[in-house]
């Protein structure tokens, strides 16, 4: 029996053909250490390189591919920014309920280090809305240094406000981080637009190339502090590193297969038409069918223009790792039980104990496999 994935939130799978061929060329023809080096293999690789900054910078219209970094991870990428900025004692900073560990747990040791103040952005659960009315009241209380938004929950996949946030913040001198990990690839992201300093992108979720690549897409001039520090490649002669993007950031040999994956991804996508409809369709078939099922309670807003195709949910009888064990082992269908990394979203949504069910669903996906799952709840509860 194949497997029906329906984890997406936490890398999209299967990846296109095109990017698992493209890995084993570049792997096979040329992966070498790009800007190591002056031969013609090197320079090749560091040309791939470039040309995904590039891609990028198109996608989310942006002014500089150079200001383009990548990391192994959106987690690395976050942290970077996080810590790279000039935090000091007293410092106000915000961040929504909906916060993955990736951005929690970097603010924790912050705050231990450097005695920042952490603030919850607000949130009204009657709407399932953030409150910018209330924001700004505190940002006129607590002058904000920083505000961390997640574009998108990874666990009920509610939209946020990112540019109403931004324009909020902005008025009151603070800097804007968005975690975009969940979101580039299938919404669009106009940083012109939008106007945050940092947008933090995932490179195997959305973007569908392979796990090893992420990064920081940086929409202004301040130049955040190095996380870490190496060789890049270039200034070998200072023991400093660079002043420059993208090398002040990008210590150590970047990966150019995975950036090659990513690079076949985004090539991919632009040929896709529709994709974030088309996900749309499937969210909302899903949608229907779970709603035959009094036993299933679906976690915050149904509103399909309002959420990405991620649904978290509860099953009568059954705790999320029961019913996550039975999808897996008696009908192999892949579901994430639990707190998926992000503890204050499951205490708003009043799920802390033992967390949800989450499906989420991505372009590979069929209606097919929804229908399936609709049959196996009936061998289920029927």
């Amino acid at each position: 029996m194949n497997t029906i994935y329906f984890d997406n939130a936490a890398t999209t799978y299967p990846k296109p053909d095109i990017v698992y061929e493209t890995m084993d060329e570049v792997a096979r023809k040329y992966g070498v250490n790009a800007g190591r080096g002056g031969y013609f293999l090197a320079n090749k690789a560091g040309i791939l390189i470039d040309e995904t900054r590039e891609l990028l910078a198109e996608l989310v219209n942006t002014f500089d591919y150079k200001s383009v970094i990548f990391t192994p991870s959106a987690t690395i990428a976050l942290n970077s920014v996080l810590f790279g900025l000039d935090l000091v004692k007293g410092d106000n900073i915000f961040y929504s309920p909906f916060e993955h560990n990736s951005v929690l747990r970097p603010l924790e040791k912050l705050k231990e280090k450097l005695n920042i103040n952490l603030y919850e952005i607000p949130f009204n659960m009657e709407t399932f809305e953030y409150n910018l009315d209330k924001l700004e009241k505190m940002y006129k209380q607590h002058k904000p240094s920083l505000t961390v938004v997640s574009h998108a929950s990874n666990v009920c996949g509610l939209i946020a406000p990112v540019k109403g946030i931004t324009e909020i913040s902005h008025k009151y001198g603070g800097k804007v981080l968005i975690d975009g990990a969940q979101t580039l690839g299938l919404l669009p992201v106009d940083l012109k637009e939008i106007n945050c300093d940092y947008y933090v992108f995932a490179g195997h979720k959305n973007l569908y190339g392979p796990i090893g690549v992420g990064g920081v897409i940086v929409n202004n001039e301040n130049l955040l502090e190095p996380l870490i520090v190496g060789g890049t490649g270039s200034n070998s002669e200072e023991l400093v590193m660079p002043y420059e993007y993208p090398g002040r950031l990008e210590a150590g040999s970047p990966n150019i297969v995975a950036i090659a994956g990513l690079n076949a991804g985004i090539k991919w996508l632009s040929k896709q038409e529709n994709i974030l409809e088309k996900e749309r369709e499937l969210l909302k078939t899903f949608l229907r069918v779970i709603g035959e099922y009094p036993e299933i309670n679906v976690i915050g807003t149904k509103d399909t223009q309002r959420i990405l195709p991620v649904v978290s949910c509860l099953f009568e009888g059954y705790t999320p790792q029961d019913i996550a064990r039975l999808l897996d082992q008696s009908f192999n269908i892949a579901v994430r039980a639990g707190l998926h990394c992000a503890p204050k979203a499951h205490k708003i949504l009043g799920t802390s104990l033992n967390g949800t069910i989450r499906i989420s669903l991505g372009y590979f996906n069929s209606e097919k496999e929804i229908l399936n799952f609709g049959n196996i709840l009936d061998d289920i509860y029927y």
